[in-house]
């Protein structure tokens, strides 16, 4: 089949999150299976820099770059590329599907007029976005109103990665019959990766045997970062030897940390090591880590906590994230209530006392991570989504 994926950012745009490493292994994957893959997209790149526009053979993806009229704009979340209604026009009518990533792209509301022309049938993930109150509400009830609800309307499938998003689902009106439950995947052999764990304690000045407290991902407000600094502060009262790990590019929220790190004295005990765009990097600051921690105010999956536990990693995550039941229904982390910073002090300050228990608790974690998230399972879990929609009869598509 010929699958076209729309999205606003594609790799090497890693700096915009996890949705663009997922855009890029569902496609990749998907065509290594024999089938046709085509990425329309833009030339978001990071907050200062472009990819180069025009069109593009990636690990076997045809990818298709537009310019946004500004960059700046486009770091905001605000995508303006030129001339992307005429190639929606080009592109979407030849594929036999279309995967669209992201519930409230400018991008989307471009290639509307040609879905609706050629009647592909459609999926849309929106990688968490789907609800209003997360920031930019006017925005979003203002696109919503004009074309979102419309596009969720005449979507052959409906992409939820977990339980929660489902919920957000229904709670629109939508129908229980057209959403589909699947799980982002991870590279399990980034496991196997020979990670230098000290070479990379010395690049950030960690003195050896000092317990190490990890967060790796974007630096910004939605993960709860602050929550976690106030907790660590709570640590320190008893562990004084410990060492708090921030791993990630600035998303808005790097100041105002260091300012609260100041406020709190803590400066001497606190890594930031900015974005780590190397798998061996990641995989030695997950191993590097004592304790894992996942803070966030709002999360949809868990991909990093997952990530950590297959690296064998004992971690712990709020209970705002999509994932917390099923980790903790399975025993493999631990969850707290979001702001409960006393709570979240006392579970890291337990693990650091009992390493071997923490240590047991993630290597099951590793087992569990490597059967269910998986990228080939979860690949042919979308290749049978895919073959769905295109076996729907024309009308509820």
């Amino acid at each position: 089949m010929h699958i076209l994926h729309i999205t606003p950012y594609y790799a090497p745009a890693w700096a915009y999150g996890g949705s663009v490493r997922v855009a890029y292994e569902l496609a990749t994957r998907t065509a290594t299976h024999g089938h046709t893959v085509t990425v329309l997209t833009t030339d978001a790149l990071d907050a200062t820099h472009r990819a180069a526009p025009g069109t593009h053979t990636i690990d076997g993806v045809t990818v298709h770059r537009l310019p946004n009229l500004s960059n700046a704009l486009a770091w905001r979340r605000v995508f303006l590329p030129r001339g992307f209604r005429r190639a929606a026009a080009r592109f979407v009518p030849a594929a036999d599907v279309v995967h669209v990533h992201e519930a409230r792209s400018l991008l989307n509301a471009a290639a509307l007029p040609a879905l609706r022309r050629a009647g592909t049938p459609t999926i849309i993930s929106p990688h968490g976005s789907l609800p209003d109150d997360l920031g930019r509400t006017a925005y979003k009830r203002v696109y919503d109103a004009l074309w979102g609800r419309a596009f969720l309307e005449r979507a052959c499938r409906l992409h939820a990665l977990t339980e929660m998003e489902e919920r957000q689902f229904l709670a629109l009106g939508l129908p229980a019959d057209r959403t589909l439950r699947i799980p982002n995947g991870i590279d399990v052999t980034t496991a196997d990766l020979p990670a230098d764990v000290d070479a990379f304690k010395r690049r950030f000045d960690i003195p050896p045997g000092q317990p190490v407290v990890g967060f790796l991902g974007r630096l910004n407000a939605i993960k709860g970062l602050d929550f976690l600094v106030d907790a660590f502060a709570l640590v320190l009262a008893r562990r004084p030897d410990a060492v708090l790990l921030l791993a990630g590019p600035d998303d808005g929220a790097r100041p105002a940390l260091e300012a609260q790190v100041e406020r709190l004295g803590l400066r001497r005990a606190v890594r930031f090591t900015g974005m780590l765009t190397a798998d061996v990097d990641k995989a030695a600051a997950y191993r590097a880590t004592n304790v894992y921690v996942l803070p966030s105010r709002y999360e949809i999956l868990a991909i990093t906590a997952l990530e950590a536990l297959l690296n064998a990693t004992p971690s712990i995550v709020t209970d705002r994230c999509g994932l917390a039941g099923e980790l903790q229904a399975a025993g493999i982390a631990e969850v707290v209530r979001f702001g409960d910073a006393p709570a979240l002090a006392a579970r890291i300050v337990a693990a650091l006392a009992e390493p071997e228990r923490a240590r047991e608790q993630a290597r099951r974690g590793q087992e569990y991570v490597r059967e269910r998230f998986s990228w080939e399972v979860v690949t042919a879990q979308w290749l049978e989504a895919y073959q769905t929609c295109l076996d729907a009869p024309r009308e509820k598509r």
